[in-house]
């Protein structure tokens, strides 16, 4: 069957127009496609452009770190030169003790175990004081002591009977193992336990017999004796460990 050549027209003029609108779609379609990749590339490479419509949180900048520099002094900065104090040696001043006169105070001392005996009084001529020995058990006085500690020890009284302090005493001589040489010396009044003006010599060794080889004498604070030398006796027995001198004023 032919076509008429109006039908033909027809056909082609409606293609033609087809054609051309998938043409211009074509173009459109291609240019979108090029401006959402240059969208694309534009946001890759800065992902906190104002066309990205999902900006990544904005990053914290890294703290700095301050960097301390320390002081440093002046180039021509010297320091001052400190003046170191020349020491000087200060002489302590002498103390003295200068007997005083003192009440009458009796000595008490503990319960003793054994009753001390009296043994001799020596009243001699020429000096101002006379003396008395006694033995005594040693915890009688001085109860932390034991039978190990030998001990010589004792007062001194005016003519009334009052405890005189600072008077020099000396103890020298020996004993079996044991010598006295330089003398030991103390002062009456620093040994309390024997009374107001005791005083004590610890001999360091045990209780031992001897006859007349030690001996203990009083002196006043020039040196000058007040008593003659006491030569004593002594026991090796434990009740009489402690040897008591009393010097007495005449």
């Amino acid at each position: 069957m032919n076509v008429s050549p109006s039908k033909k027209s027809k056909k082609a003029g409606k293609k033609g127009k087809s054609d051309g609108l998938l043409n211009i779609l074509t173009v459109v379609f291609l240019l979108t496609t090029l401006c959402l990749c240059g969208v694309f590339f534009s946001i890759f490479n800065n992902p906190y452009a104002a066309i990205n419509p999902f900006p990544p949180n904005t990053p914290i900048p890294p703290t700095i770190t301050p960097t301390i520099t320390p002081l440093q002094p002046d180039a021509t900065w010297t320091p001052a030169p400190t003046d170191v104090p020349t020491a000087t040696n200060t002489p302590r001043p002498t103390f003295t003790l200068e007997p005083t006169n003192t009440l009458l105070v009796l000595v008490t001392p503990n319960t003793p175990t054994n009753t001390p005996s009296p043994t001799r009084t020596v009243r001699p001529t020429g000096v101002p004081y006379g003396n008395t020995v006694r033995f005594f058990d040693s915890t009688t006085f001085r109860p932390e002591t034991s039978c190990g500690d030998f001990l010589v020890a004792g007062q001194a009284l005016d003519s009334r009977n009052n405890h005189i302090t600072g008077l020099i005493v000396r103890l020298g001589g020996s004993l079996p193992g044991k010598s006295f040489n330089p003398a030991l010396t103390t002062l009456t009044g620093i040994v309390p336990a024997y009374g107001p003006s005791g005083f004590e010599f610890s001999l360091g060794v045990p209780p031992v017999s001897s006859n007349g080889t030690m001996w203990v004498q009083l002196f006043d604070q020039a040196g000058a004796p007040l008593s003659e030398q006491l030569f004593l006796n002594t026991s090796g027995d434990c009740d009489k460990n402690l040897i008591l001198v009393q010097f007495k004023q005449r």
